[in-house]
């Protein structure tokens, strides 16, 4: 039946039938008139043609079976109608299948090592240069497998080629930290020879134990004198000493009893070795008299004298006593202070001259209750060591009622070149800085030609090379400026000249003008020597200020030295980590000491002498924390008050501050350490390696050429941030992993074997030679050795190998699922096109209307149309 043909057709989806159909044979069907049939469209042919197939028979007659008739060649799969799939997402897919395939074939062709570096490429890039970014020990954990053929994985080998071996990065750090420790153990013997150099130029040049001694016994014998000054009652006297004078009257009885003998050329005092030049100058400054400011008439009657106070502003004092005679009492000129007066005592005359002379000045009245500070300066030589020493005596008169007085000598060499190892030494010197000079340039050449001046400059010591180069070269300038003024002051010393032959109060009357202007014009001159000795020792104070610092700056520069070796560059390195620590303590530490500071002189100063002003009272806080003080002192004073204030000052500072102090620090210390992950190498080991490795370069295994290792390590680090390598070299490197980020690199990271360097221009030995030692020092760092670390990283690099598993089984599986689905829509448009063949073929069998079926006398089947009487063996296409 026909739905019996429709479920056959439909079953079995193919171009041929069973036997006993009627088929097209292929003798009278036009294959391209099949095929245009086979894809739905309609031909109109002419009625002649035959529509129905034929019936196949014998020569004699008789039926026989239907030919086989052979399947149609296999064609293109015809393009998907009615698909249950977008096009979008079918290109979409298919783009992955390729994708899959190219990486596939790709893991395929990987090379089993890296590529030598040629063409520009990097061990990190993709390009020629490091188109082996596979080593054989990681090869076998990244070449993804199929799910057909999954290798077995052997525990204990994956076990040991992740405790062995050595690994690009760490590679990199080792070139690195040993470039970064050779660059600063360089700096060590430049360093150490400034400093030789520079010792052996201060200790013999400037020679300090002379000075001292020279300037010492001047103020010996001066603090040491006596004087003594009369009784009103003329019986009597009273002995003086420069610390314990208490009347204004008592200076000048000093000065004439005490000091003229000590300064007289031909005294004792001074064992004779040193001798005054010129005169010795006194200079006083006055005050005004007026009435006491704010005191009332009942308090005028407690005190009914006047007050002295200091001048004030615009004011000046006139000339007093005998002026006319004596110049010490004429007031001095606009370009002096006001109320400045002075008196000048000639001491290269015989001692009862310049007694008398300061007789007329007590009797005169020059030093009075309107004096407030009376100063005494002179200088002296002493031949024997060629030394001068200034001598200013400095007394003051407070208005409280109390006399102070300060003594201070200044030692000053006569010749500061006096030898000429001296000259030699300095040579040395300059050309040790022009030298550094030079190497600094040339380092911050090869910088900028590298593109890193601008790292260079931010590093630290770099800074202090600008620093040591800069103070040694001012000093240098200050230096010589210091030595031409000495000479200048020593001509001018010796240009002096002897002093007049008459002073002012003895000469005759006929010489009495001579002597006035010739004494004047040489105190001119002996002024113009204060003025210049004073310019002289001030630059000579710059010159120790600045040699000072410099000796400081070179210390630092073996800070520098010592980074080279690993211990003491962890030290150095958590020192400077503990810098913004440190400026935050320091803060807090002012405060909390200035509010003590502040309170003591609160509570002491009027009572203690030592609290009585901030400078003294900050000296006593200091003190205390070094726990030498005197706690009777503030006891007298307040008893509970002292108690109270010294328990809170001791439990701020010494129990909370100090404590606190010590424990930042050895946090800061600790969290460098875990950062670092190692303790660093003893000087010992470093001395041992440094000559073992020495001997095997002596070696002929060591002498052979290979690759420096600089340049390994500028090969290595082509793709790295220059900046990462320069933190490399000093060490300043965090080794925890922290973020996902550095897990990921220490799980990314790449094997390095031998042939890896081979590779790179080492000969087989130095590269098994350079990974051992790599090797060996990364095993030092248990940071990056421990087994949680390792187990980390393996773990990450398990986790990374079964996603790109997955994600390559998922392209897989839908790879498969898109076929499947590209499967069922062309079975579904063969199914279609079998349907409408079968529905073709039903309508074929039937005889339409206004036409009857016939057989002839052979038995064959023919057609015949009744309303024309046409007979056909088939029926027109139009019909079918």
């Amino acid at each position: 039946s026909s739905d019996l043909l429709v479920l056959t057709l439909l079953s079995i989806g193919a171009h041929r039938v069973r036997p006993g159909l009627m088929a097209v044979a292929a003798e009278e069907v036009d294959p391209a008139l099949h095929d245009q049939s086979m894809d739905g469209d309609e031909v109109n042919l002419p009625g002649s043609v035959v529509a129905v197939p034929p019936i196949w028979h014998n020569d004699d007659g008789s039926f026989r079976k239907v030919p086989e008739i052979p399947a149609p060649p296999p064609r293109k799969p015809p393009p998907l109608r009615n698909s249950t799939l977008s096009p979008w997402l079918l290109a979409t897919r298919q783009a992955d299948r390729e994708q899959a395939e190219a990486e596939e074939a790709g893991y395929r062709d990987a090379p089993q090592d890296y590529a030598p570096p040629s063409g520009g490429g990097t061990p990190r890039s993709g390009s020629a240069g490091s188109a082996g970014g596979f080593s054989s020990s990681s090869m076998s954990a990244s070449i993804p497998y199929s799910l057909e053929s999954r290798p077995e994985i052997d525990w204990e080998v994956a076990a040991e080629e992740e405790e062995g071996g050595i690994t690009l990065s760490q590679l990199e750090e080792y070139l690195a930290v040993k470039k970064g420790m050779r660059m600063a153990c360089q700096t060590l013997p430049m360093t150490m020879a400034i400093w030789m150099v520079y010792v052996f130029l201060v200790m013999n040049i400037g020679y300090s134990e002379s000075a001292f001694q020279t300037a010492n016994v001047i103020t010996e014998a001066v603090e040491m004198s006596t004087g003594y000054r009369p009784n009103p009652d003329g019986n009597s006297s009273r002995v003086l000493q420069l610390h314990s004078l208490e009347e204004i009257e008592d200076i000048t009885w000093w000065l004439k009893t005490a000091l003229l003998p000590v300064l007289d050329p031909n005294g004792v005092s001074l064992s004779g070795s040193q001798k005054i030049i010129g005169f010795a100058r006194v200079t006083q400054l006055k005050g005004s008299i007026a009435d006491c400011a704010g005191a009332s008439e009942n308090m005028k009657g407690f005190y009914p004298g006047l007050c002295y106070p200091a001048l004030p502003d615009g004011a000046r004092v006139n000339n007093f006593g005998a002026h006319e005679t004596d110049d010490a009492f004429r007031a001095l000129g606009e370009d002096r202070l006001p109320g400045e007066f002075e008196a000048w005592l000639d001491m290269g005359r015989p001692i009862a001259l310049v007694e008398d002379r300061v007789q007329s000045l007590i009797d005169n009245a020059w030093i009075d209750k309107m004096t407030h500070e009376v100063y005494a300066d002179c200088f002296l030589l002493n031949l024997q060591t060629n030394i001068y020493s200034r001598m200013h005596l400095g007394i003051r008169v407070r208005r409280e009622g109390g006399i102070e007085a300060s003594l201070r000598t200044v030692p000053l060499r006569a010749e500061v070149v006096s030898h000429w190892s001296h000259v030699f030494i300095n040579l040395v010197f300059g050309v040790l800085l022009l030298l550094q000079l030079v190497f600094f340039i040339q380092q911050a050449h090869a910088e900028s030609r590298l593109g890193l001046l601008k790292l260079h400059f931010m590093d630290p010591w770099t800074w202090l090379d600008v620093a040591c180069i800069m103070i040694s070269f001012v000093l240098v300038l200050m230096a010589v400026a210091y030595v031409s003024g000495v000479t200048g002051f020593s001509t001018m010393v010796s240009e002096l000249g002897p002093m007049p032959e008459y002073d002012v109060l003895t000469a005759p009357a006929a010489r009495q003008v001579q002597a006035i202007v010739e004494n004047r014009d040489y105190r001119v001159k002996v002024t113009t020597l204060f003025n210049s000795l004073a310019e002289v020792m001030t630059l000579g104070k710059w010159v120790r200020l600045m040699s000072a610092w410099y000796a400081v700056i070179l210390c630092l520069r073996f800070y520098r030295g010592f980074t080279g070796q690993p211990r003491t560059a962890v030290i150095l390195q958590a020192v400077l980590y503990m810098g913004n620590l440190f400026v935050h303590y320091l803060f807090v530490w002012g405060v909390v000491v200035g509010c003590f500071a502040l309170s003591g002189y609160i509570l002491f100063g009027e009572q203690v002498k030592s609290w009585s002003n901030m400078g003294g009272c900050i000296k006593n806080i200091i003190h205390l924390l070094l726990g030498e003080f005197e706690y009777d002192e503030l006891r007298n004073v307040a008893p509970m008050c002292a108690l109270v204030w010294w328990w809170a000052f001791f439990l701020s500072t010494t129990v909370v501050l100090s404590r606190c102090l010590t424990a930042a620090v050895l946090q800061r210390f600790l969290e460098v350490r875990q950062a670092l992950g190692e303790p660093g190498v003893g000087l010992p080991s470093q001395i041992y390696n440094f000559l073992r490795h020495a001997w095997y370069q002596r070696s002929y295994e060591g002498s052979l050429k290979s690759t420096p290792d600089e340049d390994l390590l500028t090969m290595l680090s082509a793709d790295l941030d220059p900046g990462h390598v320069k933190k490399l070299m000093q060490m300043k490197v965090d080794r925890r992993l922290r973020d996902r980020e550095d897990l990921a690199s220490a799980e990314r990271d790449k094997k390095v074997d031998v042939e890896f360097l081979v590779q790179r221009g080492l000969d087989p030995a130095s590269a098994q030679r350079l990974i051992d030692r790599t090797q060996a020092w990364a095993g030092n760092i248990y940071m990056t050795s421990s087994a949680s670390h390792r187990l980390m990283v393996m773990v990450a690099r398990q986790m990374d190998y079964i996603q790109q598993e997955a994600d390559r089984m998922q392209r897989k599986i839908r790879g498969r699922i898109d076929r499947a689905a590209q499967s069922a829509d062309r079975v579904e448009v063969k199914h279609k096109k079998c349907l409408a063949l079968a529905k073709r073929l039903k309508r074929a069998q039937k005889v339409p209307h206004g036409w009857t079926a016939h057989r002839d006398e052979n038995g064959r089947r023919y057609l015949r149309h009744e309303e024309s009487g046409l007979t056909s063996w088939t029926l027109p296409r139009a019909l079918v």
